[in-house]
């Protein structure tokens, strides 16, 4: 009898893992989707076996109708009707901006139960497509009454973003064409219409910045690169003293720390900074800010600060988090125009975390201003990157959007609570840190005892990266298995083989990190994960996964290893 429950075990995790490849299938042909028709083409080949359902349907927005422009299912439903957006279950989802899951379709309001009736559907999922106004929507429905599984949502809703990323992509894409387009035609015309668009003169504008930017940064980095280069050159060809090969090893790392430097301005320039956490008290930074705050309201606004010294340290770079509170205090002094008051309090909360926080002790830091507050609408995407209600000139739409992400990267969330009229609450949960940082001594001692740190399973396709990072790891005390592709990593995993943490490069052929990490989290949520990123396509890692940016050096790489630990812990 257990014989039989251990291989049906292991059957329902061979289909899941089965399904999930799939759904990664599926992900990188939205990638290269430009066009509506592509997407629904993906969706409709995919995304039925992916969740496992008995069929699928793809929903566009026509005006105020749902146009059900594809399915794949058992039997006929309503490919090619249109129904009124406020009678049909993709209507609601869209409009609301939320996942619909109805485990029976004749116990659920939002479903008009007679367009069902003669169909095999009992229960289902819709999921809307489209970050900041959902254009379209993807179904999944079932010829059973039954609440689906959380895995199910889970890969309906992946395929979603995937698709409004794509479409998104393709919206960029389309602009960019279209405007090559108009500016070849001006050209050959020989005319001065050019500067009638001003839209695109600022493009023009953007992209000379973009050729200033690049020359003076290829300027500098080959300065940079000139003492590092020649340096290791001198040491493989000169027998050179051990006070020379310090000396010009020194000058080397010096050059090599000014590049860091430089790419950490222009990451700072597009708010993508590596985070360095430590424990972090709150109380004392605040007192630090305050100064700086007062100024940035102004003397229209009023000030107060309540955090007890009392509160434990939390677990944060100091510099980020900073960066993060002026930023939502900007905008709350933004949203009262005429003055008012803004407080900052903070408590400690071990119960009741938001989704998908862990119950552990946490620090909420609430920033709560008198303002006009925000409709559901601007509430639902002020994280995004970029939205913003501000005029043109005078907000970028990344405030709230590092906020959230910086708190998801430090294993937190941010919460939203406004109302039009009511001011609005800024909760930020911040993870308690476990212990204050290690003296800077401690570490190299560690090393050189070699003691025992854990297990690492190293996945990276560039094999000098790969060695180093091996190398740094193996000095640190840590037992290194090294392969160079995800698709290993999890067949590894699956056979028996655990590692304390996973260490994954994200931009590799095959499975990316990103989606290494959406599997070993559903599949093995007990190994931490650490992805190394050089920023290309680091939007599409979750952020609440600690990453490192390239290049580091072992104190940093240290750090981030503890992070992840903590976080898996």
């Amino acid at each position: 009898m257990g014989g039989e429950s251990d291989n049906q075990a292991r059957s329902e995790q061979k289909a899941l893992a089965a399904r999930w490849t799939l759904a990664a299938e599926a992900m990188e042909a939205l990638a290269g989707a430009r066009s509506i028709d592509a997407i629904v083409a993906v969706l409709r080949a995919f995304a039925r076996r992916a969740v496992g359902a008995d069929g699928i349907a793809v929903v566009l927005r026509d005006e105020d109708k749902c146009h059900y422009v594809a399915e794949d299912a058992m039997e006929p439903l309503w490919a090619g009707q249109r129904f009124p957006m406020q009678r049909c279950v993709s209507g609601w989802a869209m409009m609301n901006h939320e996942t619909a899951v109805i485990p029976d379709i004749f116990m659920d309001a939002r479903v008009p139960v007679d367009a069902y009736r003669t169909t095999f559907v009992r229960s289902m999922i819709m999921v809307p497509i489209g970050r900041v106004e959902p254009i379209a929507a993807v179904g999944a429905y079932w010829s059973e009454a039954g609440a689906p599984t959380d895995n199910q949502i889970a890969l309906l809703e992946a395929l979603a973003r995937a698709a409004s990323t794509a479409l998104e992509n393709g919206r960029l894409f389309a602009s960019l064409e279209a405007l090559n387009l108009h500016l070849n035609e001006r050209v050959h015309e020989r005319t001065r219409d050019l500067e009638k668009s001003q839209d695109t003169l600022r493009q023009i504008q953007k992209m000379e910045i973009l050729g200033q930017l690049t020359g003076h940064v290829a300027h500098d980095f080959n300065n940079l690169l000139t003492p590092i280069v020649g340096g290791l050159d001198r040491i493989l060809t000169n027998g050179l003293s051990p006070e020379a090969t310090v000396k010009t090893v020194a000058l080397a790392m010096q050059a090599a720390e000014t590049a860091q430097t430089l790419v950490q301005r222009l990451l700072a320039f597009s708010r993508r900074q590596p985070l360095l956490p430590t424990a972090v008290d709150l109380a004392d930074l605040l007192d630090g800010m305050q100064a700086l705050l007062a100024s940035t309201l102004g003397p229209r606004i009023t000030l107060s600060i309540a955090v007890p010294q009392s509160l434990p340290p939390v677990r944060a770079d100091g510099h980020q988090l900073e960066l993060a509170i002026l930023n939502l205090v900007v905008n709350s002094r933004d949203a009262m125009p005429q003055g008012g008051t803004l407080s900052i309090m903070a408590v400690v909360r071990d119960h009741d975390p938001p989704a998908p926080l862990v119950a552990r002790p946490y620090v909420c830091l609430i920033i709560t201003d008198s303002g006009v507050g925000m409709t559901p609408a601007v509430k639902a995407a002020a994280t995004e990157p970029f939205f913003t209600t501000k005029p043109s000139g005078h907000g970028t739409g990344l405030g709230l959007s590092m906020a959230h992400g910086l708190a998801g990267q430090l294993g937190g969330a941010l919460e939203i609570d406004s109302e039009i009229g009511r001011g609005t609450a800024i909760h930020l949960w911040l993870p308690v840190a476990k212990a204050m940082p290690a003296s800077a001594n401690d570490e190299p001692m560690l090393a050189a005892n070699g003691q025992f740190q854990g297990k690492v399973l190293l996945v990276d396709d560039n094999m000098l990266v790969r060695n180093a990072t091996r190398e740094m790891l193996t000095d640190m005390g840590y037992d290194v298995v090294d392969i160079d592709h995800a698709e290993l990593a999890i067949s590894m995993i699956d056979a028996g083989y655990c590692p304390d943490i996973v260490i994954t490069d994200h931009v590799m052929p095959g499975m990316t990190g990103a989606e290494l990490a959406l599997r070993l989290r559903v599949d093995h949520p007990h190994i931490a994960l650490l992805i190394i990123s050089g920023y290309q396509g680091i939007d599409l890692i979750a952020p609440d996964i600690v990453r490192l940016s390239k290049p580091f050096r072992r104190s940093h790489l240290q750090a981030s290893i503890s992070a992840a630990r903590a976080q898996a812990a």
